[in-house]
């Protein structure tokens, strides 16, 4: 990447897709820490199973952010270990004593439970006041009460809507869970909020403007992807260009639409995350929106960065035969793109497949941009 983006401020936006999503990023990461780039990274902005992964570099680091080499040597290894060691989210997860104290739970209330798993086997712990000023990590999710984009960072929380809050005391682990919420699989997480200290803000800056009070003392928020699942909104902007870095790296892990899937309830307690189908269908549309106003961005020159989108083949990147042969096939690519959405433990085949498909096309996207 040095040729095209050298020294300058690195965005990654981070897709939604369970752990899917985090081992495909996981791939983008290591080849961005093999060329040292993790050090440029000014700007993090993450949907669900992008939540997750950031969540668990941060808590492995110490609540900072690692050096490439820290990323190759010690997290990498350790969060292969840790994703293929056992599920986050299921009936196995929680364990037999779990379910009988949680049976009211993980009906009516999962997305409470999911915090207490993060803590105890990811080891995500601290509140997101404690997060590094650099990278400024974002972590979408959406409220139910506005409809909008509600984000949590070191530096305040909120929507422009409901108003913003700010260096606010959550945990790290309940704001994932809120971004990881996915609707009815999961379900709607409830926040308690401060009774002071929001403000309306201008939306174009941020800025604060005026104190408000909070339209209720609580708010319900649902998985980023139910608004958009690119993580895209914090970075980019069609009208405004990038926001705080000068490069995009756009990893989008989410999976294809696919046939119709029945929701059940079994199905969610093996760790499965399929939504009611009208709502898939609204997040594919509004993937291929989003996906097509930064590609024209772009191809215009308005901004720089690359979209990298797992399940792409590296035929098509216009390889000669003999790179190929070095690369993933066709096949592998497609077994990544549809392996299934879920919050539970993976194969170390399946890792290693996954991480190695994200390593490839961030490198291909990237030598296809320079070129």
């Amino acid at each position: 990447m040095d040729n095209i983006a050298s020294r300058q401020r690195l965005g990654l936006a981070l897709s939604g897709g369970g752990v899917r999503a985090a081992v495909f990023h996981l791939g983008v990461l290591r080849h961005l820490a093999r060329q040292g780039r993790l050090e440029d990274v000014a700007q993090i902005s993450t949907v669900s199973g992008g939540s997750l992964i950031v969540g668990a570099i941060f808590s492995h680091a110490d609540l900072k952010w690692p050096s490439s080499k820290q990323f190759l040597d010690e997290v990498y290894p350790a969060l292969r270990e840790k994703l293929t060691a056992g599920d986050l989210f299921s009936l196995t997860a929680l364990g037999w004593g779990g379910i009988l104290r949680e049976n009211i739970r993980i009906l009516l209330r999962r997305a409470e439970i999911l915090p207490k798993l993060l803590a105890a086997r990811w080891g995500v712990r601290g509140s997101v006041k404690d997060l590094p000023d650099t990278p400024e990590w974002h972590i979408n999710t959406t409220c139910y009460e506005t409809g909008k984009n509600w984000r949590f960072s070191k530096k305040m929380m909120g929507d422009w809507q409901f108003g913003r809050h700010f260096s606010p005391d959550v945990p790290i682990a309940k704001a994932i869970a809120a971004s990881a919420a996915v609707p009815y699989a999961i379900g709607v997480l409830r926040l308690d909020l401060p009774e002071h200290g929001w403000w309306r803000t201008d939306p174009a800056t941020k800025k604060p403007l005026e104190k408000v009070s909070p339209l209720v003392p609580r708010v319900r928020l649902w998985d980023g992807g139910a608004y958009e699942n690119m993580g895209l909104e914090a970075l980019y902007k069609p009208t405004e260009g990038l926001q705080d870095c000068d490069f995009l790296i756009c990893s989008d892990a989410s999976g294809p639409l696919g046939s119709p899937k029945p929701f059940s309830i079994s199905g969610m307690l093996q760790g499965k995350l399929n939504s009611p189908r009208l709502f898939d269908i609204a997040s594919d549309q509004i993937r291929a929106l989003r996906s097509r106003m930064l590609m024209g961005s772009i191809a215009r020159g308005e901004v720089k960065g690359i979209l990298v989108r797992m399940g792409t083949s590296m035929r098509q990147f216009g390889m000669d035969p003999g790179m190929l042969k070095q690369r993933l096939t066709d096949e592998q690519s497609a077994l990544s793109l549809n392996y299934p959405t879920n919050l539970t433990r993976i194969s170390e085949s399946d890792f290693d497949l996954i991480a190695r498909h994200g390593q490839e096309v961030c490198e291909a996207t990237q030598v296809a941009y320079a070129t």
